[in-house]
């Protein structure tokens, strides 16, 4: 693995992340609080994935589809609102946010980043709120580069779908709190389904510092059963 890749998109982020622009339009708010910590959190929790599943080495475009996969959310004039949109728009909302991001991670690193790994890269991306296609063979495509020749591309799209549901439970639930309690709950609901049951039970071991989470979360568990 080519350590380099990570480390260019990652110092990118990082300064779009510290930039002017940013701390402008999101110092103090809810965004501003969970974006940085959210995106290497995923980082951390595709690779105990990963590690748990998987007997080869995590590839590098998993690493940096679950560094970039929110990343519009760092350009406030080309972010795509997720938060303030009827419920019945929310999932449509989102997959214009993968796609947003995509293109923005495609313009803002194509030319350091090999075309194959790019690609990858962005298909992961396109993924990240629905996970791998069941439907379709472990190869995505009908010539395997470099990059793709030691894992699934539709396989590593599930552990990123994973890492990112973990991580709205692991930290991002408390600031997501402050919406209000019924908000929250059907958050919860939303980030639960269509999580295969080994996640679904290793989220809910999670130890809940907030009595209120922590309620709602059992309540969610026994209905789920």
């Amino acid at each position: 693995m080519n350590k380099k890749y990570f480390e260019i998109v990652k110092t990118k982020i990082l300064k779009q992340l510290n930039s002017e622009e940013y701390i402008k339009a999101y110092e103090g708010t809810e965004q501003g609080t969970v974006d940085k910590k959210h995106s290497m959190e995923v980082v951390d929790l595709v690779k105990q994935v990963w590690k748990k599943y998987e007997s080869t080495d995590i590839p590098e475009a998993l690493l940096i589809g679950a560094l970039v996969h929110d990343s519009d959310r760092y350009y406030p004039k080309r972010e795509v609102n997720t938060k303030n949109c009827p419920k019945s728009h929310y999932g449509y909302r989102k997959g214009i946010h993968s796609g947003n991001t995509a293109l923005i991670f495609f313009e803002e690193n194509s030319k350091d980043l090999p075309i194959e790994l790019t690609r990858d890269i962005c298909f992961l991306i396109l993924r990240h709120e629905r996970g791998g296609d069941v439907d379709k063979e472990m190869n995505l495509f009908d010539k395997k580069d470099e990059f793709t020749n030691s894992y699934n591309l539709n396989k590593a799209a599930n552990y990123l779908y994973y890492a990112d549901k973990m991580s709205f439970f692991s930290s991002n639930i408390y600031e997501y709190k402050k919406r209000g309690l019924e908000k929250l709950k059907e958050k919860i609901l939303f980030s639960i389904e269509d999580l295969p049951e080994e996640i679904r039970e290793e989220i809910f071991s999670f130890d809940f510092k907030d009595k209120e989470i922590s309620t709602i979360m059992k309540q969610v568990e026994t209905q789920k059963k």
